[in-house]
């Protein structure tokens, strides 16, 4: 089964972008009848399998990512997507075609001017003297489950985590910016800073910085686990704290001892006398004979915790 790689897919679509910006500024190279017949044919793609026969067409004018002659490789935008393209199954491609089919780029000095205007009014509502909280705001839709830093409160969770941040533009040039989900939100309520979320309405911002969100969403995906390992490890030293658990051995009047020992997907008590008896083994509970009398010493230490 074909998996979705976003990062792959960000990947092409911020060199998509660059390539329309490189040849808006740049129309005299398009001089070239090749070069020209390759750009406008990559504008007209409109399905995985015309991409496919673009790279072709690449391969034949001398543009492709193999080639050495012609445009020189730094310079060869063109040929810098078809790199990027190599390998990418058909869902990463179809997935960037239908992205690339709902971009106009007629609106998109309109869109960059409004998203310059957005950037200014969220800086002004998020600036303050005193720097004592992190601001977050939702972005996006209201089900994306999306949350954003801009200017100093990114930089600061830049300091404090270490994740990745991208930038957007202002009318000044550009500023801070990251996204922020929901694990990287579980992270920050449980950090211990204080963390003020304010909601300023409904809407999106225009960022290119593909790879640095990717790069920040995994981060506190990844901060997550560690923080639901170190909760783990948590529950496991309080577990520890009450051994060894003092039990009436069934049919006997003395008493015997035993202590836990946790496995990845175990619990084993561990007897003096050498014997072991597993407790749990993934969801399946042992509660026999040694193991039910152990439970129930193991629930009134903890009820009394």
């Amino acid at each position: 089964m074909e998996t979705l790689n976003m990062t792959w897919v960000n990947l092409l679509r911020k060199q998509y972008l660059d390539i329309l910006d490189f040849y808006a500024g740049n129309k005299q190279l398009l001089d070239d009848k090749e070069l020209l017949k390759a750009y406008q044919t990559l504008l007209s793609v409109t399905s995985v399998e015309e991409f496919k026969l673009w790279r072709k067409l690449l391969k034949d004018y001398g543009l492709s990512f193999t080639d050495v002659e012609g445009i020189p490789q730094k310079g060869n935008l063109l040929g810098a997507l078809d790199d990027y393209a190599e390998g990418a199954n058909d869902k990463i491609l179809s997935v960037f075609i239908r992205w690339k089919l709902g971009f106009n780029p007629e609106k998109w000095t309109e869109t960059e001017q409004w998203n310059h205007e957005l950037v200014d009014i969220l800086l002004k509502a998020t600036q303050r003297e005193e720097d004592v909280h992190i601001v977050i705001f939702p972005c996006g839709k209201p089900n994306a489950k999306h949350w954003a830093a801009i200017g100093q409160d990114a930089d600061r969770l830049f300091e404090v985590f270490g994740w990745q941040t991208g930038h957007v533009e202002a009318t000044t040039g550009p500023v801070s910016w990251m996204f922020i989900n929901g694990y990287g939100l579980d992270v920050l309520r449980q950090s211990g800073y204080s963390v003020q979320i304010r909601d300023f309405g409904e809407f999106d911002i225009l960022s290119t910085a593909f790879e640095e969100d990717s790069i920040a969403s995994l981060q506190q995906f990844i901060d997550y686990l560690r923080m639901m390992g170190e909760m783990a490890d948590e529950q496991v030293r309080f577990l520890r704290k009450i051994r060894p658990i003092i039990y009436p051995h069934p049919g006997y009047f003395e008493l015997t001892q035993a202590r836990l020992d946790f496995g990845r997907n175990t619990v084993v008590a561990k007897f003096d006398s050498g014997e072991e008896v597993t407790l749990a083994e993934g969801k399946n509970w042992n509660l026999n004979g040694l193991t039910r009398s152990l439970a129930v010493q193991m629930g009134a230490e903890l009820g009394e915790a």
